[in-house]
């Protein structure tokens, strides 16, 4: 992954800030976070480094940050959508408003900037997109329902857009950094760059849509439904019949 321009969000701390910070060695980057005057005292003397203040949750302020990014960089070659957000609580507890938070940051912001490069990417027949996620999905862990509800809509579209995109050179996949370090979990394990290898995966060497990568893991996202006829309300013999 050399000489390309490679838009990355949440590039204030965490895999974000890792990631624009190792790619920039031989990329352009287009670095976005809600917290500019962080990006500046990590990324301000980096000159392969273009900085731009938004909060991704507001839509017309992304629409707008986006219009801005298109004036100096016509092409993006690369999206790793990486901004999140994490807020705990049992259902009963959780207001609507926090699950349309964790929707917007966590799953329609990367869809409306996936969708706003999209049309340049097929016309060049080439792009690389990564949507982080998250096991959450998958283990629906008690008291995340807001996080693992908002990152189950990400990996269903992106799942979606990998089928739409089978016969071009667009690629686009699901990452899960794995127990890193962030501030969304400061206690974690590992270090972000963890993750790094795998995302070099996706983007040198993967060609394949859809798919749900977690620390040199390819993971299924949905169980065996080979033979499964949803019409004639027919199973397969790995599903468990109760009646």
């Amino acid at each position: 992954m050399e000489n390309k321009t490679i838009l990355i969000t949440g590039c204030s701390s965490g895999v974000g800030k890792m990631l624009a910070g190792e790619l920039s060695k031989k990329n352009r980057i287009i670095a976005i976070a809600r917290r500019l005057d962080r990006l500046m005292d990590y990324f301000g003397e980096n000159e392969n480094v273009s900085l731009f203040g938004c909060d991704i949750a507001d839509a017309e302020s992304l629409k707008m940050t986006l219009e801005k990014i298109d004036a100096g960089f016509p092409v993006i070659d690369v999206i790793i959508n990486c901004a999140g957000v994490m807020t705990a609580g049992q259902v009963e507890d959780l207001h609507l408003s926090d699950y349309r938070y964790a929707i917007e940051v966590n799953a329609l912001a990367p869809l409306t900037i996936v969708k706003h490069y999209l049309p340049i990417m097929k016309k060049n027949n080439y792009g690389r997109i990564i949507n982080f996620t998250s096991g959450a999905p998958l283990n629906n862990f008690s008291g995340y329902s807001a996080y693992s509800s908002s990152k189950a809509i990400l990996n269903s579209w992106t799942v979606t857009l990998g089928n739409e995109l089978r016969n071009t050179n667009v690629v686009v996949n699901l990452m899960s950094p794995g127990p890193v370090r962030s501030e969304m979990a400061p206690d974690a394990e590992y270090d972000p760059e963890i993750c790094l290898p795998t995302v070099m995966y996706l983007l040198d060497k993967c060609v394949t849509c859809g798919g749900f990568y977690w620390l040199g893991y390819r993971v299924p996202l949905k169980p065996d439904l080979e033979g499964v006829d949803w019409l004639h309300g027919k199973g397969n013999e790995k599903l468990e019949r109760i009646l």
